[in-house]
C-alpha cells in the first residue's frame, strides 16, 4: 500500500533515508510505547532516546553499512528508518513490532531509567533480529563498481 514511499533497494539506502528516519521514529516511539503500557499495566507515552537504539543496532550486522564512528544520533535514525521501511513494505506490523518488544521488557515501575535503557536496548536488538532477514539486499550498492 505504501510500497511508493520506499525508493531504496538495498539497505545502506534505506538507512540513510531521511524521510524514513522520520516516519520511523513516530513509528518505533509509538511501538515501545504500547509495548512499555502493556507490560506495565498502564498507558504511558515514550520517547525511545537515540543511545537505546544506536545501542540496538550497533550489535546487529546492519551496523557495518552505517560505519563504526557513527553517533548515536545517526544510527538512531537509521535503526527507524529501517523500522519505517519494513512496515511500509508489509513485512512488520505494528502489532506484531509491539509483541516483540513486550515480550523482552523485563521492566516495572520500580525500574531505574539506567536499567530501562538496557534492557529496552536488548529489546530493540532483538526486534531488529527478528526482521534481519526482511532487509533489503545488502550487498546491492556495494556490488556497483
Amino acid at each position: 500500500m505504501w510500497n511508493s514511499l520506499v525508493k531504496h533497494d538495498s539497505v545502506d539506502g534505506v538507512m540513510r533515508d531521511k524521510g524514513l528516519a522520520k516516519l520511523g521514529d513516530s513509528l518505533v516511539n509509538l511501538c515501545y510505547s504500547l509495548a512499555k503500557s502493556l507490560v506495565l499495566d498502564s498507558a504511558t507515552g515514550e520517547k525511545v532516546r537515540d543511545r537505546v537504539l544506536a545501542r540496538a543496532i550497533r550489535t546487529t550486522s546492519v551496523y557495518q553499512y552505517i560505519g563504526h564512528r557513527t553517533d548515536a544520533g545517526v544510527a538512531g535514525d537509521a535503526y527507524e528508518a529501517i523500522m519505517a521501511y519494513l512496515w511500509l513494505t508489509g513485512k512488520a506490523t505494528i502489532e506484531e513490532m509491539v509483541t516483540i518488544l513486550r515480550e523482552s521488557l523485563d521492566i516495572d515501575t520500580q525500574t531505574s531509567r539506567k536499567a530501562e535503557v538496557e534492557v529496552s536496548s536488548e529489546a530493540f536488538h532483538k526486534l531488529l533480529e527478528y526482521y534481519i532477514d526482511c532487509l533489503p539486499e545488502m550487498n546491492a550498492s556495494r556490488n556497483k563498481t
